[in-house]
């Protein structure tokens, strides 16, 4: 027998009982589709995270006080800071050579509390740092930056503000009056504990799209504010700043200067450390879900290798025939070995196109779900590769070769004359 000859009765053989074939070939569909759904969104995040840290850039480092709690540095909590970054330290880093930009700030606590006074209204709200969406530290959030309503979300050093949408609909300010706003006045107020208040007049540069009540003050303001709040003339000299952020002329240059800043005592995190633990992680999940959806085609092998089995029982005479004109039992071995792989294939292939389909399903009601909530989340988190499809398929295939195995081998190694005797 040719390869063509036994490739063409293997078909035929299947085809031959179609509703146990279909049964056979249903544990390799699921198995793969368990496969394919949990390694696409493996993938499907692993390509959120990547995307998200470049669109921050993977030449930013940020920089921190050396301290004995490491980044969760509080003057208020009593933790002792035992390498400030001061002004000349600021002014130092601006000379080094690849370094594009040096970002300066200072975070006020938690507890401090603000209001945005306008035409006589109050609304209570919390400050965010100089640059959108969480101040200069590395975010891990999905969510898209804000946007600009009018204006700019650019700040000067100081005297600017940037409001957000919903802090200017809590100040009765439509939304068409937004444009109005800018390079207004309006007053920023700090209220005490003690009941005693501070007023810090600031020019709207900017409306995000924020629908919390959040402004964006800019460093120098926050300097003052702080200053105000905690009684200190000189609160640079005796606390320095809370984080700075350093950007280089690419990715490679952050990573020699780490290091350095290192050596001096400072704390350095930057967005290409994320990167490579969050894809550590990603990969070690990845792994998780692949062998749990492996266990799924495990058990599909078993029914494959009954089918084969069955079938064998019931062509029993056939293969003694195929021996008695001269095929071999290697040959014999091969044609039932590629029935157990075609059933693979076929199970492969269609779980394969059902996880694709499921995937894509579930990423546009989780569109939906993001734009029926008003979140600015973007992008696809099951995401089927050429890799995967290629892998999920060749895998369902070797399974079935695999359960296939001995029952071709009995097949195989049946006697002629007892196979022709076999009613």
């Amino acid at each position: 027998m040719t390869i063509q000859d036994q490739f063409s009765t293997a078909l035929a053989n299947l085809g031959r009982r179609k509703v146990r074939t279909a049964l056979a070939s249903l544990g390799v569909v699921v198995g793969t589709l368990t496969i394919v759904i949990m390694i696409s969104l493996a993938s499907g995040v692993r390509q959120q995270i990547n995307q998200q840290f470049a669109s921050l850039g993977l030449d930013r480092m940020t920089v921190r006080p050396g301290g004995e709690r490491g980044f969760g540095f509080d003057p208020s909590g009593g933790a002792r800071r035992t390498k400030l970054i001061t002004p000349e330290d600021v002014a130092r880093w601006k000379g080094w050579s690849g370094v594009t930009k040096v970002t300066a700030e200072v975070n006020l606590s938690g507890s401090v509390q603000l209001e945005v006074k306008w035409n006589g209204k109050t609304q209570p709200v919390s400050v965010t740092g100089g640059e959108p969406r969480g101040g200069p530290g590395p975010s891990m959030s999905f969510t898209s930056r804000p946007e600009a309503v009018a204006g700019s979300l650019e700040l000067p050093d100081q005297g600017g503000v940037v409001l957000s949408r919903g802090t200017a609909l809590a100040l009765n300010i439509a939304s068409n009056d937004f444009a109005g706003l800018l390079h207004k006045q309006i007053e920023i107020v700090l209220r005490s504990p003690r009941g005693e208040t501070q007023s810090f007049p600031l020019n709207v540069h900017g409306l995000s799209a924020e629908r919390s009540s959040t402004v964006q003050i800019s460093p120098a303001d926050r300097i003052a504010m702080k200053s105000w709040w905690f009684n200190s003339a000189n609160l640079l000299q005796r606390d320095g700043y809370d984080v700075v952020t350093l950007r280089a002329t690419d990715a490679s240059q952050a990573h020699e200067l780490i290091p350095r800043l290192k050596k001096e005592g400072f704390q350095v995190q930057s967005l290409e450390m994320f990167v490579e633990v969050a894809n550590r992680v990603v990969i070690a999940i990845t792994v998780m879900l692949a062998m749990i959806g492996s266990i799924a085609l495990l058990v599909a092998s078993i029914g494959i290798a009954n089918t084969m089995v069955m079938s064998i029982y019931e062509r029993t005479r056939e293969i003694g025939i195929l021996k008695a004109i001269g095929a071999s039992r290697s040959e014999i071995r091969q044609m039932f070995m590629m029935e157990a792989g075609f059933i693979g294939l076929i199970g492969g292939f269609f779980g394969l196109l059902f996880g694709w389909i499921l995937g894509a399903g579930l990423n546009q009601a989780i569109a939906w779900y993001f734009q029926y909530r008003d979140m600015p989340v973007r992008g696809n988190f099951f995401v089927v590769t050429w890799m995967l499809a290629l892998g999920v398929i060749l895998f369902a295939s070797l399974i079935g070769l695999v359960a296939g195995l001995l029952p071709a081998q009995r097949a195989a190694s049946l006697d002629p004359l007892e196979a022709l005797r076999h009613e």
